[in-house]
Formats: structure tokens, C-alpha cells, sequence
């Protein structure tokens, strides 16, 4: 499977083109502003999700695929709008938009797919290698599905050969808890982040470290040696904001300092751009949530011990409040105490202290 590359920078090209990056700390779709994308490790929502799996001794899966589901339906309703009908009708058509979607997959490496069986509105079932996570690709591929179908679907996976096969079948309905997963992202804020751009394709030239391996699904982020994905903000969010609702706000340290110790081993081996000492960590560390779309931080203030971190546009408190204070840990010599409050709708203030 071959990727068009920019031939500036070798940023993908149908990426380049669908994705917007803002001056604010966000990453948002060309075909539906409100819609925020972001970049993120491949294993961070893996390792968060175990974190809380261990700390609650109960499986969250079923949360974590609705969630998805429903974001990946969302998506492709939005990207397909009226040409829906002419790909369900048309022949050769639906055929041609599962390809777009095993491309999709390689284009943001979520895994490598290809198609087994495709039945419109029927049975199918997709190849899948190296999935990023398995609920969450599965409830992507799902969700594109019914999307184009316009009915709902169920999943399994089979073992054929050395290889996983998804399966995705019609079924009656969704489970109740998808109707509870409804999510709208707080009004964007201006921000003022320049980023030097790529002049043959827009996006932020250090974006052109990212290395795309289509036969794989994966791509790497040079300058950090760590395997990426694009995903909606939409994911994270829910999936926490449920875990609360269910499990009380108890969950919420467990989740921060899941974090706390995911980012500590990634900081301290990837630090991005070279970083060495407590100022070019904080500054290179920054401008990487904002070229991954998580948000537009800076640091306000500095009393002693004390440092405040403005994030306009966060993607989420819980997973920034970990990360940042992973970064105070390492940039400052010591684990802090980490809390965080509203400035306005856009904006979170983290206060870190020892």
C-alpha cells in the first residue's frame, strides 16, 4: 500500500489536506470545524485504560468501544453527507469507500487493514494488524460500517492463521450505555503559537519527523523514536467522564497518576527536540501538545516552588495534569502536588507545588 507524501516534507498528503493546524493548540477537521483531532502515542489510552482496569479490578472495554463506536460514526457521517445514498446504490461505489477506510487506517496508523468479506448491510469481516488497541479499532471499523449501512452492527474476533480477523455482524440495536455518550468540545480560544510551516503542504515543518509505514499501519515520530496515531478528541473524554460518573470521583487520582507515570518514562527518553534542563524541557514539551493538537500551554508564573501552566484549548484535565506533572518531576527535581481550575470555558490553570 503506498501513502502520497508531500514532496517538501513527506507529511502525508491526504492528511495535509483534510486537517487543519491552528495558532491555538488544536488540530481540527477541514470538513467540520468543531471536530478536534489530535496526535497521541499509540499506547497511551492502552496503558491508561490497564492502569484503571488494576485499580478497580474490573474490565472497562465495553466503554471504551462505545465511545469509540459512536466518535468513528460521527466522523464518516460528517466526511460522507450526501454522497451516503450514491455509495450505498451505486455499484462499485461501497466497495470503493471500504477501501478509503482500509487506506484511512494506514493514513492515520490506527493498524493495517484489508478487507476478508464485504457485504453491504451483511456480514463482513477485515484483516487486522497491529492494531494501536483492539477495542478501539475494532469500534472504529465498526462504527465507519454503520455509517455506511445506516444500521447497527456488533463484533467479534476470530483467529485464522496467524492473523485476527475482525467481524462485524447486523444487530438490533446499541447497548443503552451508547446513548449516554454524547459529547460536544467548549468553544475554541485564539491563540498566538506560531509554527514554521512546510511550504508545499501547511503543516508545522517539525511534523515532518513523522514516518509512515503503510504496510504496517503504523507511523513513527522520528523525533522522539515513539509510534503515533491520529484519533478524535472525542474518545478520551467520554471514556473517563463515564468512568467518573460510574465510579465516583475516587477515580480521578488513579487516572492522573496513570498518567503521571506513563509521561515520566516518555519525557525522560524522548525528550523532544534534544532537551537538556528544567527551561528547554518545559518549552519543548509545550510546543509538542500544541503540535499534537492537546492544547496551547505556557507557563504563567513561578513562585519559588510553585509554577501555574495556562492550557487554553485542553483536550482533557485529567491526562494534562498528569503529564504536566510528570514534566515538573523531571524539569524541577521533585513530584509535585497538581490542581487545576477554570480560568474560562477555554481555559484550564494547573498549579503545581511541592
Amino acid at each position: 500500500m503506498k501513502i502520497r507524501r508531500c514532496k517538501e516534507c513527506g507529511f502525508a498528503y491526504w492528511l495535509a489536506k483534510s486537517l487543519e493546524w491552528h495558532d491555538n493548540g488544536t488540530i481540527t477537521s477541514r470538513f467540520r470545524k468543531d471536530y478536534r483531532t489530535l496526535i497521541i502515542e499509540a499506547d497511551f489510552l492502552s496503558e491508561i485504560f490497564r492502569a484503571i482496569e488494576d485499580s478497580i479490578g474490573a474490565p472497562i472495554g465495553h466503554v471504551v468501544f462505545e465511545a469509540q463506536r459512536r466518535a468513528s460514526k460521527d466522523v464518516i457521517d460528517a466526511n460522507l453527507k450526501r454522497a451516503r445514498w450514491a455509495i450505498r446504490h451505486l455499484p462499485g461505489l461501497n466497495r470503493g469507500a471500504i477501501a478509503y477506510f482500509n487506506r484511512l487506517a494506514s493514513w492515520c496508523g490506527q493498524a493495517y487493514s484489508r478487507t476478508v468479506r464485504y457485504d453491504p448491510g451483511g456480514p463482513s469481516s477485515a484483516l487486522i494488524r497491529n492494531p494501536f488497541n483492539r477495542d478501539l479499532m475494532a469500534a472504529i471499523v465498526t462504527g465507519a460500517l454503520e455509517s455506511l449501512a445506516e444500521t447497527p452492527y456488533e463484533h467479534h474476533w476470530e483467529k485464522r492463521g496467524a492473523d485476527d480477523v475482525l467481524v462485524v455482524e447486523p444487530t438490533g440495536e446499541h447497548p443503552e450505555i451508547s446513548e449516554r455518550l454524547a459529547y460536544s468540545v467548549p468553544p475554541l480560544k485564539g491563540g498566538g503559537r506560531a509554527f514554521e510551516r512546510c511550504p508545499g503542504c501547511g503543516v508545522p515543518r517539525k511534523l515532518g519527523a513523522l514516518k509512515w509505514d503503510p504496510d504496517r499501519g503504523t507511523i513513527t515520530d522520528t523525533r522522539r523514536g515513539i509510534r503515533v496515531v491520529f484519533l478524535e478528541i472525542y474518545t478520551t473524554n467520554v471514556v473517563l467522564r463515564e468512568l467518573i460518573e460510574e465510579l465516583g470521583d475516587e477515580i480521578i487520582p488513579v487516572i492522573v497518576d496513570a498518567q503521571r507515570s506513563y509521561s515520566l518514562s516518555h519525557i525522560a527518553a524522548h525528550a523532544p527536540g534534544g532537551a537538556s534542563g528544567g527551561h528547554g524541557l518545559w518549552e519543548d514539551t509545550l510546543e509538542n501538545l500544541a503540535l499534537y493538537g492537546q492544547g496551547n500551554a505556557e507557563v504563567r508564573a513561578r513562585e519559588g516552588e510553585k509554577i501555574i501552566v495556562a492550557v487554553e484549548n485542553p483536550f482533557n484535565e485529567y491526562v494534562l495534569a498528569g503529564h504536566l506533572a510528570a514534566l515538573y518531576e523531571l524539569a524541577e527535581g521533585g513530584r509535585p502536588e497538581v490542581s487545576w481550575e477554570l480560568s474560562d470555558r477555554s481555559t484550564l490553570a494547573f498549579t503545581l507545588s511541592r
